[in-house]
C-alpha cells in the first residue's frame, strides 16, 4: 500500500509540473518583447535608422556574454554533483566553447556580425536599461535556489524563441537597411526545420561557420537541450506548491526584466 501511495504522489507531481511548465511556456508567448517587440515593431513601421538597430544588437550581445555568469549563480544554490548543478555546468560549458572548438558561442556570434554586417560588438558599453537586465538577473539568482532556478529556466527556454523570432529577424533586416545579404536562411530559424547542422570541432571550424550555421545550432540543438534538459532536472526540486510558486517567480522576474529591457532600448536607454 506505501509503495501504491509513493508511485501515486510521484505520479500527480509530475503531471502538475507538467501543467506548470505549459502554462509558463503560453505565458512566455504572450510577453511583448517576443510577441510584440518594440524594437521590432520601430524597425517595421520605418521608425529606427540602421543605427539604431544597430545599436539595439549590440546592447543584446551584452547578454551572452553575461549568461555563464547568470547559469552559475543559480547552480551556486546546489551540491556541485547535484543534478540541477551538473546540467547547468554543461549548459555553461557548452556556451564557453565545449562543442565549438574552444571559442565560446558569444565571441563566434559577434565575429559574424563583423564579418557579415559591420556590426562590431567586440567592446560595448552597456546602455542603462541593458545594466538594468543585467543587474536585475544576477541580483535574481542570489535569492532562494527555487527562484534562481526559475531564473536560468526562463533564460534558457525563452533563448530559442529570442533567437528564432527577435535577433536572427533583427539581424536580416538590418541587412536589408544597409543594403547587404540577409545573413540567416529562414530555415535555420525554424525549431523544427531540416537544416544540416555542421560538425565543429577546430577553432578555425567555429570562425568559419556562417551565420545560419550558427543560428540553427542553437535553434535546433543547443537552446533547445538546455531548456528541455534543464527541465527534467527541475522537475526532481519542485515537489510541492510552495516549491512551484518560487521556481515560478524567479521565472517571471526574467520575463519582466526582458520586457522592460526591450522597451528601453526602443526608447534609446
Amino acid at each position: 500500500m506505501e509503495r501504491m501511495t509513493n508511485n501515486s504522489f510521484i505520479t500527480k507531481t509530475f503531471m502538475t509540473n507538467s501543467l506548470l511548465f505549459h502554462q509558463l511556456h503560453n505565458e512566455m508567448t504572450e510577453r511583448p518583447f517576443l510577441k510584440d517587440n518594440p524594437v521590432i515593431k520601430q524597425t517595421k513601421k520605418g521608425m529606427l535608422n540602421s543605427d539604431g538597430l544597430a545599436e539595439a544588437i549590440r546592447q543584446y550581445v551584452r547578454f551572452p556574454e553575461k549568461i555563464v555568469k547568470m547559469l552559475q549563480g543559480a547552480a551556486l544554490h546546489f551540491a556541485k554533483d547535484h543534478p540541477v548543478s551538473v546540467e547547468l555546468e554543461r549548459n555553461w560549458n557548452q556556451e564557453n566553447g565545449s562543442a565549438t572548438g574552444g571559442v565560446p558561442h558569444v565571441q563566434i556570434l559577434k565575429a559574424g556580425l563583423k564579418r557579415d554586417l559591420s556590426i562590431d560588438a567586440d567592446d560595448v558599453q552597456a546602455s542603462k536599461a541593458t545594466e538594468r537586465f543585467i543587474s536585475t538577473v544576477l541580483s535574481g539568482m542570489k535569492e532562494s535556489s527555487l527562484f534562481a532556478l526559475g531564473q536560468a529556466y526562463a533564460l534558457e527556454a525563452s533563448a530559442v524563441p529570442e533567437l528564432a523570432i527577435l535577433i536572427g529577424p533583427a539581424l536580416n533586416a538590418y541587412a536589408d537597411m544597409v543594403g547587404k545579404t540577409q545573413p540567416i536562411k529562414k530555415i535555420a530559424l525554424d525549431e523544427n526545420g531540416s537544416y544540416v547542422l555542421p560538425k565543429i570541432e577546430t577553432e578555425a571550424q567555429a570562425y568559419a561557420m556562417t551565420m545560419s550555421d550558427w543560428f540553427a545550432l542553437h535553434i535546433v540543438d543547443f537552446e533547445v537541450g538546455h531548456r528541455d534538459y534543464l527541465r527534467e532536472k527541475a522537475i526532481l526540486v519542485l515537489t510541492g506548491d510552495t516549491e512551484q510558486a518560487e521556481f515560478a517567480r524567479g521565472y517571471r522576474n526574467v520575463l519582466d526584466a526582458m520586457d522592460e529591457w526591450w522597451m528601453g532600448l526602443s526608447k534609446g536607454e
